[in-house]
């Protein structure tokens, strides 16, 4: 059995897949807090005859790399970035999620909440109330503590998780946390005044780009190479036989 196209069908497969990751991470690299996304590729054994083995590429499964962000500085009294792993938890229509976009607002009703409006959980996992119109400039302590002069009116809570690979990707750079247990963060801490950037290297991305994209091509050629041996062997068998 001939399975050479099989083989370079497989590794194109794989291939695209891993430009598609690729390519979302280089449209996030701007994108607060975002966490780039990689491949994990794996080989397949399959019996072609009576005992050889013809092996195949497949893509088995894709990770979260969840390095730090470069922390940007934009003096914004409501702007956090988490220091450590630790997660920011915000309540959602789908329920609670964790994100590092620490890009906080006070809502019209003196909540504190993510830009889209989403609540951000205080402790008990409750939202937070800020009344800025009567208490003026606030800080954010580094353990998430909100105060006003010497009054605290509220602390943001601070999560970690046993493996953060169990995390599931949701829009917004958020992440829900399905069967996981939220932890109170032991080394995290808050940097007032600052927001994490995109963990994604652009010229590491660019350049993994350019490698995929002449991988790709060649597998084609080959496919291509191997179908044109084919259909000439056809084609020299038919003469032979005339």
């Amino acid at each position: 059995m001939d399975t050479s196209l099989y083989v370079t069908l497989s590794h194109r497969v794989a291939v695209n897949r891993e430009l598609e990751i690729v390519a979302n991470n280089l449209a996030n690299m701007n994108t607060t807090a975002f966490k780039a996304e990689r491949m994990m590729f794996d080989e397949a054994l399959r019996k072609a005859g009576a005992s050889d083995e013809i092996s195949f590429v497949i893509d088995r499964a894709s990770y979260t790399d969840y390095q730090s962000g470069p922390v940007i500085r934009t003096q914004n009294q409501f702007d956090i970035a988490v220091n450590g792993e630790g997660w920011l938890s915000v309540q959602t229509p789908d329920g609670v999620q964790y994100t590092r976009d620490g890009r906080l607002v006070v809502s019209p009703n003196g909540e504190l909440t993510a830009l889209d409006g989403s609540p951000v959980l205080g402790e008990g996992g409750a939202p937070i109330a800020i009344p800025i119109e009567e208490i003026g400039e606030v800080a954010i302590g580094q353990d998430g503590s909100i105060t006003a002069g010497e009054i605290q009116i509220g602390r943001i809570e601070v999560f970690q998780f046993e493996n953060e690979q169990d995390l599931v990707r949701q829009e917004n750079a958020r992440y829900a946390a399905p069967g996981e247990n939220a932890a109170p963060a032991e080394d995290a801490s808050i940097i007032q005044g600052a927001i994490e950037g995109s963990n994604v290297n652009p010229i590491f991305e660019v350049t993994r780009l350019i490698e995929l994209s002449r991988s790709y091509e060649n597998a084609s050629r080959a496919a291509s190479d191997m179908h044109d041996q084919k259909k000439d062997a056809i084609n020299r068998l038919g003469d032979n036989r005339s």
